[in-house]
């Protein structure tokens, strides 16, 4: 007896390779978006670093620049 749920599994799983290339997609797709969350989070590491590193130096360059600008402006009063 042929139902229509044999029927569709039977023409499903006799194309050659149907399984397979749902699977090999599937990995695809996860890969991709495993890629992509991987890029995200190096892209975003890498930004803090320099960001910090920027800040650090800038620190001591700007402690350097008011501590000149305050020297000149109270010994233009005195």
């Amino acid at each position: 007896m042929l139902t229509l749920n044999s029927f569709l599994m039977d023409g499903v799983l006799t194309v050659p390779e149907a399984a397979v290339t749902l699977m090999a997609k599937m990995r695809s797709i996860r890969r991709k978006a495993g890629q992509t969350a991987v890029e995200y989070l190096l892209t975003t590491l890498v930004l803090v670093t320099v960001f910090a590193g920027f800040y650090g130096f800038m620190q001591g360059q700007l402690k350097r620049l008011f501590i000149g600008a305050a020297v000149r402006i109270l010994t233009s009063y005195y």
